[in-house]
């Protein structure tokens, strides 16, 4: 294998780009598994399509870089989407997209695995293969070329990407997919073929492929992976290796929990990372201690789905901050259910530091609340923005979602049930409130996964109108790219059509999409794509899905069956809540 160190091979040249040390790696805590002749080690590049900026803030990242690496027969290193200079740079030198751990070339590794959080991010995929010399679509990849897969939560439909991925891997990676790509490293070892570890892989009942079969692979349709051992099984150290620039999400990361009780009829996450599952204090504050003493962390977030959700989460915080307060140690609940968030977890999570409020509303309006599956009880929000302020918060962070399947009528619409509501709310606490307005879309594998998507033209009039009528003094409105979420559209519910519609727009110059300014930029690209595909795409984003029509998704199963899914509708129709997610219910 012909590795490739950076700064032999571009010099001086690596001045000229923005944040070069994103492409030597040598941070902290990674790991450099040596290469010796006949080795015999599978070379794995873990692989986010995406800057380093965006992935070394990701957790499934390190997750898997740490599970794969304590597998002695396999080498597994990182590979993220540079930004357009260095892409430049790599083109004029004719160098391929390399590993950061020894410099191995993609084309030359065994295995490439992406993970895919976001829809918008397959043209970095896109980007990462090309600029890696390995052929985009997987009908031109040969015997030498390396298998590549994708897994997280933006690929399980993976309909709009089959023409890209061999595979893709469904659930968490810590529920098998370490054991199988084991097995591989060891078929490797012994002489297998590419088509033969293929054929494998395959044959796990985790793996979608897109001929799969009973009598091909064994299986007709993947299930998602479920980590058994959430809750027993010891923590990897997924804060290594530290980023070596400021990154995003620039803070210590602890999972106290996984999964989500609640059931929102919308979030596809929630189906994702059933059942709820939760660490012990000890585990967490054990953990806390490492990010702290070893990372060097004083600002952690206790990250999960619902974090408020988790049991006696004061308690936590109480015992967390009678600890690590000596060391101006602070801790944030990034993502809090109004009904569940109490002042005793107000007060701890002021006691060193104050983080941001931030509250998911989507819609006050409790009918359609009761729709979607949620309660946001206005007077405890009341009560708690009150009793933040006499704490020293002076803001307050909303969510709220437009394109919801609610019936509107003139009088009463999404737009102006929101501006309404934070009016009000405004009015009685004088708390500073930051609004972020995005449009909704529909997701596969919810109740709401057949439901229309409102079009651009809606979205801009409805968006536009919560900005025109807050306040610019009391309030700061911020909202989601109209045409972000049309283009989310053709990925998320899209079909294998849509495989050759991105295509098309990759070679025409789209990348990193996941940004908002590059996407501004590429929407004429997208356009024109749109133009040249023999169907209409635009319809195929927005249209209503008849219950009884296959899906391209069919073939994938989070769990739940389609009837619970027919059923949620139902209850969503009745305005019907469903009780929470317990490992005992009947949510399937």
């Amino acid at each position: 294998m012909n590795l490739i160190n950076p700064i032999e091979r571009f010099g001086s040249s690596l001045i000229s780009v923005q944040n070069p040390s994103t492409y030597t790696g040598g941070e902290i805590g990674s790991i450099v598994k040596p290469h010796r002749e006949n080795d015999g080690l599978f070379n794995f590049a873990m692989a986010f399509p995406d800057t380093y900026t965006i992935g070394m803030s990701n957790q499934a990242i390190k997750i898997i870089y740490q599970g794969l690496n304590k597998k002695s027969n396999i080498r597994c290193e990182r590979v993220f989407c540079p930004e357009q200079d260095f892409e430049e740079l790599l083109k004029k030198t004719e160098t391929p997209l390399y590993t950061l751990e020894t410099g191995m070339p993609l084309n030359q590794v065994d295995m490439i695995g992406f993970s895919v959080g976001y829809e918008l991010g397959i043209t970095g995929v896109l980007s990462v293969l090309d600029l890696g010399n390995v052929p985009l679509l997987k009908k031109d990849r040969g015997p030498d070329d390396p298998i590549v897969f994708a897994g997280g939560v933006g690929a399980t439909n993976p309909a709009p990407f089959s023409a890209f991925f061999d595979a893709v891997f469904i659930g968490e990676a810590e529920g098998g997919m370490f054991e199988i790509i084991e097995k591989l490293s060891q078929m490797k070892k012994a002489g297998a073929s590419r088509d033969e570890l293929l054929a494998e892989f395959a044959r796990c009942p985790n793996v979608w492929t897109s001929n799969m079969s009973v009598e091909k692979t064994g299986h007709s349709k993947a299930f998602r992976a479920v980590w058994e051992g959430f809750e027993s099984e010891p923590m990897l150290d997924a804060f290594y290796p530290l980023p070596n620039i400021r990154t995003v999400q620039d803070h210590g990361v602890v999972e106290i929990m996984r999964g989500c009780p609640n059931g929102c009829r919308f979030c596809h996450a929630g189906v994702y990372y059933r059942p709820q599952r939760a660490r012990s204090k000890k585990k967490i504050i054990d953990y806390c201690r490492r990010l702290v003493n070893e990372a060097g962390f004083r600002e952690i977030s206790l990250t999960s789905l619902s974090s408020a959700d988790y049991p006696d989460v004061g308690g936590l915080l109480n015992e967390l901050n009678s600890i690590f307060k000596i060391q101006n140690v602070s801790f944030q609940l990034p993502s809090l259910k109004v009904n569940s968030f109490t002042l005793p977890i107000l007060e701890e999570l002021g006691e060193v530091r104050k983080s941001g409020l931030t509250f998911a509303i989507e819609t006050p309006d409790e009918a359609w609340q009761l729709r979607l599956n949620k309660e946001v009880y206005t007077a405890h929000l009341v009560e708690l923005i009150e009793e933040a302020k006499k704490r020293g918060w002076n803001k307050a962070k909303f969510y709220f979602m437009v394109g919801l399947p609610f019936s509107e009528t003139e009088e009463k619409t999404e737009e102006k049930v929101i501006v309404e509501f934070l009016k009000d709310i405004q009015e009685r606490t004088k708390i500073q409130c930051h609004v972020n307005v995005g449009t909704f879309i529909p997701k596969p594998h919810t109740a709401y996964q057949w439901v229309r998507q409102i079009s651009p033209e809606e979205s801009d009039r409805k968006l536009r109108y919560i900005r025109e009528n807050l306040p610019k003094g009391k309030f700061r409105v911020g909202t989601h790219d109209i045409a972000t979420s049309f283009i989310e559209g053709l990925m998320s519910r899209g079909d294998e059509r849509a495989g050759m519609v991105i295509y098309n727009a990759y070679k025409k110059g789209c990348r990193l999409d996941a940004w908002e300014d590059h996407l501004r930029q590429n929407i004429p690209l997208w356009e024109e794509a749109f133009a040249e595909a023999p169907y209409d795409v635009k319809n195929e984003i927005l249209r209503e899905r008849s219950k009884d029509e296959v899906l391209p998704w069919d073939s994938v199963s989070l769990g739940p069956s389609k009837t619970f899914y027919k059923r949620e509708w139902d209850r969503n129709e009745q305005e019907v809540l469903t009780p929470v997610c317990k490992p005992d219910c009947d949510h399937k």
